[in-house]
Formats: structure tokens, sequence, C-alpha cells
């Protein structure tokens, strides 16, 4: 179910889709959202993130956004899990926060808790926990409840009263058509304000002109352009280790799917798609299971595919120009220690004016998704964006490739 109704009938959405969007090129973000509307839903909500990034959420419903409202009630904290038992149900409320953006909400069975926090064992981690009730988290080892290692977590705190019952209804939460969240903030309505202020400066430049009687002197302009900024736009991507761990997260939720596994998986930048075959369990029950997990069915002549939606956010924006040998000699280094073999291969080497960008693939053969994390960590901090992931899955094992593009001076 994409959202869960209060007693009061209040409906508090969970999103189909969430991403953040670059806001410089007002008439490419109206194109972008219209697109992802016509896939994800025509209820939005839209928030500034910065100067230079809007923050989006689509749903096919209206209501009010679960996870940022809970997130809004706790003050919103860099890193949050919320847990809170629902009355008289073997199902909870979880809401993840990451790095200052939802990255989790929804309704879980009880049993299926630790499955969603088991990936950010392999992470640094810095959570304000809040549970209430009879939750599958505990403070300290505890037998049948997941618990963080003591570093992990920045305050542990068991609420006497629920949450959810009071949330306030915010506005800047509130899920809208799409067209009139647009004209609110501006985006693809005719600027008549810009229009007068630009006839205006016209006439009052006209004035100028007009009573100039001095020579006029020739001007030469300079271009200011960085002559990297081709190399900076490229990178501003979500940096390549958070994004293989957020793919590995909703890659390990496919192998909650009762009676079905998954066969072949593709990724391009923030979209999983998933071959997955039956072990005798119907098709109805996989679709009551993507409702329930934010994923979609579609039936193809070849087969069934699961297709979710994996939240991203863009790394800080770095102005440093790599040397492109360094990082190719670090990642190398980097990788033989925790994968070695002859795995790379590298491809379309293309010299731009300033930089060089060529096309790298790791292939990986029968590992594990926690080697897979490994791997994951061997780009931390280096100028490399993910293109694509291709991987078959046998009984857990990963074969296929890492599609990268490196880039340097």
């Amino acid at each position: 179910m994409p959202y869960i109704t209060r007693d009061d009938g209040e409906h508090f959405v969970i999103p189909s889709y969430r991403d953040v969007l670059a806001a410089k090129n007002k008439t490419q973000l109206k194109s972008d959202i219209l697109l992802l509307s016509q896939s994800y839903g025509e209820y939005i909500t839209l928030q500034r993130k910065n100067a230079a990034q809007y923050e989006i959420a689509f749903s096919p419903d209206t209501g009010y956004l679960l996870g940022e409202s809970i997130w809004h009630h706790f003050k919103r904290p860099l890193d949050m899990i919320y847990c809170e038992a629902i009355p008289n149900t073997t199902e909870a409320i979880l809401v993840i926060v990451k790095a200052g953006s939802v990255y989790l909400d929804g309704r879980f069975p009880l049993e299926s808790i630790s499955e969603e926090l088991i990936i950010f064992l392999t992470q640094q981690n810095n959570f304000e926990i809040y549970i209430y009730g009879d939750v599958p988290i505990a403070q300290t080892p505890t037998a049948g409840k997941f618990s963080f290692e003591t570093s992990a977590v920045k305050t542990f705190t068991v609420l006497d009263n629920p949450v959810f019952a009071t949330l306030p209804l915010l506005k800047i939460y509130q899920l809208q058509l799409v067209d009139p969240v647009l004209k609110a903030h501006g985006i693809g309505v005719f600027p008549i304000k810009q229009i007068l202020l630009l006839v205006i400066a016209l006439g009052l430049g006209w004035m100028l002109y007009s009573y100039i009687t001095a020579p006029q002197i020739e001007e030469f302009v300079v271009s200011k352009e960085d002559p990297y900024q081709a190399y900076y736009n490229t990178l501003l991507a979500p940096a390549p280790d958070q994004e293989i761990q957020q793919f590995l997260a909703k890659f390990e939720q496919l192998y909650t799917m009762p009676g079905w596994t998954v066969k072949h998986v593709d990724y391009t930048r923030g979209n999983l798609i998933a071959k997955v075959e039956s072990g005798g369990s119907k098709t109805q029950t996989l679709m009551d299971w993507a409702g329930r997990n934010q994923a979609t069915v579609d039936i193809r002549t070849d087969g069934m595919y699961v297709s979710m939606p994996v939240p991203l956010i863009n790394r800080p924006q770095d102005r440093t120009v790599y040397v492109f040998k360094e990082v190719m000699a670090k990642f190398i280094d980097n990788l033989s220690q925790v994968y070695p073999g002859n795995r790379i291969k590298l491809d379309t080497l293309e010299k731009k004016i300033n930089f060089t960008s060529v096309k790298l693939v790791v292939n990986v053969e029968n590992v594990s998704p926690f080697v897979l994390v490994l791997i994951s960590k061997q780009f931390k901090d280096l100028p490399i964006v993910i293109l694509n992931l291709a991987l078959d899955v046998d009984n857990g094992s990963l074969t296929g490739s890492i599609v990268t593009q490196v880039l340097g001076s």
C-alpha cells in the first residue's frame, strides 16, 4: 500500500520515487518533472535543497509524506532511524534518514525490519534512533533483535508515546498535483516580472546612450568560464561507493520476495530492474510484495521483471582536478587488495580539451554482495562516475560487470 491511513482519515504517503534535480535550467527542470510524473505519479512535493538543487517526491496518491513528516518531528537529524509498532498487528512503521535525506519509509512486517537495517553495518553511521513499542531494534545485543555497534549510534531513545498518531500536517510535505506545485515555484510560468524589468533596463540604457558624447572606447570581453567546468559537471553525480551501496540495499530487498528468485539485475543511475522467476508462487503474490516495497512489476515476452527506484544524492562538488594516471594507479592498487586478478578492462578513451575521460569496466565472477561492498569502497574519493551494473544472480552469487567513467587531467 503506497500510503498509511491514520485514525483521523489523513493519508501519509510512501512516495513511489524520490530524486534530487538540478535547478539551474527551469525549462529542463519542468520537462524532467513532467516526464518522471508519467511513471511515478501525478502528485508531488518540491523543496529547495540548496541554490543548485531541488528535492522532489512523486506519488499516485495525495496526502502527506510519511518519512519527511516524522523526520521533521525529530528536528531533521542528519542520520536517523525511527521505528513504531502498529497496535494489534505484526507490523511497524520504519523511517530511515541517511545524509539528510529520507532513504526508506513505510509499513513493514516486524520480521523484515532487521533485513532493512543490515546494509548499514557496512557503512559509517551516526544514527539518532527512536523506537516505540515492541519492535525488533535494541540498544544492546539482544536475542531476536537488531542492534548497532555503539560507535554507530549518536543517541538511542525509547519513547513513552507513539509519534504517528499526532504528526502535524505540514504544507511543505503535502503532495499536490504537478501543475500548481510548479507554478508556486515559478517553474514553467511566463516570466512577466523578468520581462518588465528587462524593458525598463533597456529604456534606461537607451536614455544613457543618448546623453553620451564622449568617444566610445571599444571593450574586449574576456571569457571567465572555468576551463574545467565540463569536468566538474560530469562529477556532479552520486559518489560511486555510496551509489553501489544504495543499489545493494535495494538488491537485498529483492530477497524478501515470497516464492520468487532473482536471475539477473540491471542498474542505471537510480533505477534497478530485476528479472525474476517463480519457484511456484503466484504472480499476485509478487504484485502484492511490489506494492509494499515501492516496486512495480512488468510482464514481458521473455519473463517477469521488477523495477525499483534507488534513492541517490549527488556528492558535494570538489574543485580538485586529479591526474588521470594517478587515479588509475590508485584504483587498480586498491582493487587488487580486495579482489585480485585481471578484473579491469579499459574502453572508449576520450581526450577532452583539458582532461581525459575513459570507460572502465570491472568484471566480477561469483562474488557475494559483501564482496561488492568491498569493491565499492575502492572507488571512495576518486573522480569516478557509475554508469551501469549488469549482474547475473545464481544462488546469491553475482557475475557480471560494473561500468564506470574515470576522469583526470
